[in-house]
């Protein structure tokens, strides 16, 4: 196919004067309105291009399996879903576990286990490793969207897909990758990190296990998703380590593991913005997804 001078010219121009995205949020805009949503059209585009937060709700919905790619089944399904939602709040209620003062995540979690039969006459001590998840998506997706019905149906699907054998059995590669990428983008911090024993405790499962909810700012995480919503897990990989090359320099003067610790659960802003998008020139770089 010929390629149209006009058409390059154009997109040279927007980009030049910052208006890159104008053309690929047009080509987003038309496969929202088809009938049947082309959903591998639709990975496609969320893993090439920024997703605009116009979008993210509906590309979730669909990218997720929340509503069907027909758009002629979606006011039935949402009727549907508001309904179960509706249902299972007010059992949850009734029989005491939730009330009006209840976290979000909290009710979504209880839920949850209703729906898997898990539901405990008394509050257990402390929440298993996939409950602790649960509550972690949760509370992030629950600051992204405003609609309480389908945040929950969101949380579920998303939660599901990191529970899946694929997501969890890819972890321990992931972090071999981290640790290779690491070595060759940064080998003074590799050094430093294998000699202190910080290497080997850095809590990748933790990040990749919730996709970084619990320790980047509401705006990279929903960047983040964008991509795993679309179906890369690799894209973890650089996250993680455009992650620790970031915060180098603050990494370098740490040498213990609790220090490493800590500097984790207080993450300075600091350049937290343009993580993500260095990550995905790395990731792109490489190949993707």
């Amino acid at each position: 196919m010929v390629d149209d001078p006009q058409r390059n010219f154009r997109s040279h121009y927007y980009e030049k004067v910052g208006f890159r995205g104008v053309e690929e949020k047009k080509s987003l805009e038309i496969l929202l309105k088809e009938e049947t949503i082309a959903l591998n059209k639709l990975k496609t585009f969320v893993l090439r291009f920024p997703l605009p937060a116009l979008f993210r709700p509906l590309v979730w919905k669909v990218l997720l399996g929340v509503l069907p790619v027909h758009k002629d089944a979606h006011e039935f399904v949402i009727r549907q879903k508001e309904e179960q939602y509706q249902d299972m709040k007010h059992a949850l209620t009734v029989m005491r576990y939730i009330d009006n003062h209840t976290p979000l995540p909290t009710s979504f979690l209880k839920m949850h286990q209703m729906e898997e039969g898990r539901l405990l006459l008394e509050e257990a001590e402390e929440l298993l490793p996939t409950d602790q998840t649960y509550i972690t998506i949760a509370t992030r997706i629950t600051e992204m969207m405003e609609d309480e019905v389908f945040s929950f149906f969101l949380c579920e699907e998303f939660h599901r897909r990191l529970q899946e054998p694929k997501f969890k059995e890819s972890i321990p590669l992931m972090i071999k990758r981290l640790v290779q990428y690491l070595q060759t983008e940064d080998q003074s911090l590799y050094t430093h990190m294998l000699n202190t024993g910080i290497l080997g405790a850095l809590p990748c499962e933790r990040w990749f296990g919730t996709c970084f909810a619990d320790i980047l700012p509401e705006i990279c995480v929903q960047r983040i998703w964008d991509k795993v919503v679309a179906g890369s897990y690799r894209f973890l990989v650089f996250v993680g380590l455009q992650l620790l090359v970031t915060f180098s320099r603050q990494l370098l003067k740490i040498n213990n593991v609790e220090g490493m610790l800590q500097f984790f659960s207080t993450l300075p802003a600091d350049n937290v913005d343009m993580l993500v998008t260095k990550a995905t020139d790395l990731w792109q770089k490489q190949g993707s997804p």
